[in-house]
Parts: structure tokens; sequence; C-alpha cells
């Protein structure tokens, strides 16, 4: 009985092993990510994030507060604490 693995033998499986663990990879992200939707997107334009926080609010709701020519938006429960 022959127990040696022939230098062909090592050499295709190191050849082909890369290929086949890259499209596992490939497909079980595949498969985790497909069923993804869209659900709760928020439109990022249409809102504004509090510096301090980030909670984001619409800009009526939000207190711009200008510092060395830039403006940060505050929410209005952090808008008390940089005044």
């Amino acid at each position: 009985m022959d127990t040696q693995i022939s230098g062909a033998q090592l050499a295709t499986f190191f050849a082909t092993a890369p290929i086949i663990l890259l499209l596992a990879i490939f497909f079980t992200a595949w498969i985790a990510k497909r069923n993804e939707g869209n659900v709760g997107v928020v439109n990022v334009g249409t809102t504004f994030a509090c510096a301090k926080c980030g909670r984001r609010g619409a800009r009526e709701h939000m207190v711009p507060q200008a510092h060395e020519g830039a403006v940060s938006w505050y929410c209005t429960r952090c808008a008390g604490l940089h005044s």
C-alpha cells in the first residue's frame, strides 16, 4: 500500500484550493446579502446630524451655531450645552 502523495496530486490541490475557497467565500457573502432590502433607508440629504450626539433631525428641528467661520448643527437637547 503506497501512502505517499504524488507531486502531481499535491500541485493540483494547491492550484485549485485557493480558487475553491474564494468561490465559497463569494457564495456565502452573496447568500448573506441577497435578501437585504432598502428597509429603513433615510435620505441623508434631507436631515442633519447633531455635532454632539449624532442624532439626525430635520433642519427645522436643529439649532445652528457658528464658530470660527463654520456652522455646526445641534439638536435641541444638545444646543443648551454649547452656548
